[in-house]
């Protein structure tokens, strides 16, 4: 079997090694291999893939930017995949339409996203995860100004990326259900707590409370998953631990 991962960040990484281990022949398609999804025709990168797995992402907090590029990177990916028969696998994240998260600028974008592909008609999987282990330390670096960072109040029940890595390539060899699919981290937690747990010194944090209809939700556990969402993964500290060793 063959996959194309578009998106080269550290999920399309992490997705290439994990199709690697489970016996599948991944390549990358990203700006940096010379593939646009947002513009470029995606049938010549496809081609020959009979999995193709949408990590894309922009850093925006925008509604219309996110809502824009997720959009039409979808669309343009899932009609390339009906065209050539393959399953197409789209990573989203848990709860991002529930009332309040949903009017999160980039929320927002997936939402889209996931009707876009939707809209293309193709053999499809959407798969649902909470934030991933290394949000807090991308959080720590975007939202540090000289020696201080904001921290925004979130209760989230965050998931190993390589979990997540993992869980795509088996969906790759299980084939398209039509379900969704969702997965989260064995135990919930504040973002407060984990931006705790990494070193930065010299940095100290001050928490942000968002005034907003979402930042409420990112408070009150809305982004918490329910009980039938699967558990997998290693916990946060015990993840830590195990890249520290």
């Amino acid at each position: 079997m063959e996959a194309v991962i578009i998106g080269g960040g550290a999920s399309g990484r992490a997705i290439a090694r994990a199709c690697a281990a489970h016996g599948i022949r991944a390549r990358l398609a990203s700006r940096s291999t010379g593939f646009d999804a947002a513009h470029d025709d995606a049938v010549p990168a496809l081609s020959g893939a009979q999995v193709v797995i949408d990590a894309t992402s922009i850093v925006t907090a925008r509604a219309s930017e996110a809502i824009d590029f997720f959009s039409r990177t979808a669309g343009r990916i899932g009609a390339a995949t009906k065209k050539l028969g393959a399953h197409y696998i789209v990573l989203s994240i848990v709860n991002c339409d529930a009332p309040g998260a949903r009017d999160y600028g980039y929320y927002a974008g997936k939402i889209a996203q996931e009707r876009a592909a939707q809209d293309t008609g193709g053999a499809l999987t959407i798969v649902r995860t909470t934030q991933w282990h290394e949000f807090p330390g991308q959080v720590l670096e975007r939202l540090r100004t000289g020696p201080f960072c904001l921290v925004p109040s979130m209760r989230i029940q965050p998931i190993a990326l390589d979990a997540v890595a993992d869980l795509i390539a088996e969906r790759c060899l299980r084939g398209p259900s039509g379900a969704l699919v969702q997965a989260c981290g064995p135990e919930p937690m504040t973002l407060w707590e984990m931006t705790g747990h990494i070193p930065r010194p010299g940095v100290t944090r001050v928490p942000l409370i968002v005034p907003t209809a979402y930042g409420r939700a990112f408070r009150d556990g809305t982004l918490i998953p329910g009980q039938d969402v699967p558990r997998i993964g290693p916990a946060f500290e015990d993840w830590l631990k195990g890249r520290a060793a």
